[in-house]
């Protein structure tokens, strides 16, 4: 089964520029994600998907295999991860002829994923052949009534009352 890892990077952060570079005990997003991906026993192709130079090299670093630069389309404020990740499919396909059984989105913006949740959820969709996708979430562990948005420049509770 080809179970492909794809580590999506754009360069264009607004709200925090470089947040991909943002680094936790030394190692950058980008890295943890790498690295914890590559610990899988279940991905057997990671790729890094950017628009950004300055990331690619940081990706690279960590000894990811970036098969293209992302195109401008794919790396807008309104673009999906959805339509990331099936230009990455299509560019495997059409490019190397190469397909996807699963396809695991492993955002650098969620540091605190470990190998072992990527893992148990690709074994999740695996076993349950009636289940196209799975998603994680944690529950709090802080009070629910703390969360706030942003809107605009001011701040929002999450949940009234």
């Amino acid at each position: 089964m080809n179970i492909l890892g794809v580590i999506p990077a754009r360069g264009g952060s607004k709200e925090i520029p470089n947040k991909n570079l943002l680094k936790i005990n030394g190692k950058s997003l980008i890295r943890i994600a790498i690295e914890n991906a590559k610990k899988s026993k279940n991905i057997n192709r990671l790729i890094f998907s950017s628009d950004s130079p300055k990331l690619i090299r940081e990706a690279k670093k960590c000894g990811v295999e970036v098969p293209f630069i992302r195109p401008k389309q794919y790396s807008t404020d309104t673009a999906s991860s959805f339509s990331v990740l099936r230009h990455a499919v299509n560019f495997l396909k059409k490019k190397e002829n190469w397909e996807a059984d699963l396809i695991v989105l492993l955002q650098p913006t969620t540091p605190f994923r470990k190998t072992k949740h990527i893992d148990n959820v690709i074994n999740l969709l695996i076993k349950n052949k009636k289940t196209d996708a799975v998603l994680t979430i944690r529950r709090p562990d802080y009070p629910p009534h703390w969360m706030i948005e942003k809107k605009g420049i001011y701040l929002k509770s999450l949940i009234k009352n």
